[in-house]
C-alpha cells in the first residue's frame, strides 16, 4: 500500500552559498507540484566567525541582518515570480541546527529541505553539519540535497 503524504508546508533552511541554493530550488518545484506553502529560514549565527561564516571587512552584526534580510526578500520576489504564491521567509539568530529545529517544533513544516556542503569524513566529526543535525532531530521528514558529490571508492568489494 502506497501511502501519498500530502505536502502542505515545506521549510528550506536557506544561507545563500551554492547548497542551500540548490535546496531551495529543490524545495520550489517540490511546492509548485504540491501547491505548498513554502517558508523560507535564514539563520544567522550569532558568532559567524565560529561557522566559519565570512563577514565583510567591517560589517557590523546589524549590516549583516540587514543584508539577510534584502537577500529573503529578493528570494521570495524571484519564488512568487515562478509561481509559487505561498511564501514566507523568517530570519532567525543563534546555532542554524537550534534555530531551524525550534521553528519546525512551533510550526511544523510536513517536509524540511537543506543543503549538504559534502564535507568529508573528518570535516564533519569536527565541524558538524546543519544538514546532519537537522536529518537526526528533525519531527518531519528531511531531505538533504546534495551538490558537486565526488563518488567514493568503496573501502571493501563484496561479492553479489
Amino acid at each position: 500500500m502506497n501511502a501519498v503524504v500530502a505536502l502542505a508546508s515545506i521549510l528550506v533552511a536557506y544561507d545563500g552559498t551554492p547548497s542551500s541554493l540548490a535546496a531551495l530550488d529543490q524545495a520550489v518545484e517540490i511546492a509548485e507540484r504540491n501547491d505548498s506553502r513554502l517558508t523560507i529560514a535564514c539563520v544567522i549565527p550569532v558568532m559567524a566567525a565560529a561557522y566559519g561564516i565570512e563577514m565583510p571587512p567591517g560589517a557590523s552584526v546589524v549590516e549583516t541582518i540587514e543584508a539577510a534580510r534584502r537577500m529573503l526578500a529578493e528570494t521570495k520576489s524571484k519564488i512568487v515570480q515562478r509561481g509559487v504564491s505561498r511564501v514566507e521567509t523568517v530570519l532567525l539568530e543563534g546555532d542554524p541546527v537550534d534555530r531551524i529545529l525550534e521553528y519546525a517544533e512551533k510550526h511544523p513544516p510536513n517536509l524540511i529541505v537543506a543543503g549538504s556542503r559534502g564535507l568529508s569524513d573528518a570535516g564533519r566529526f569536527f565541524l558538524g553539519s546543519v544538514s546532519d543535525g537537522i536529518l537526526h532531530h528533525a519531527p518531519c521528514s528531511v531531505l538533504v540535497v546534495k551538490t558537486g558529490a565526488v563518488p567514493r571508492t568503496p573501502r571493501t568489494s563484496r561479492a553479489m
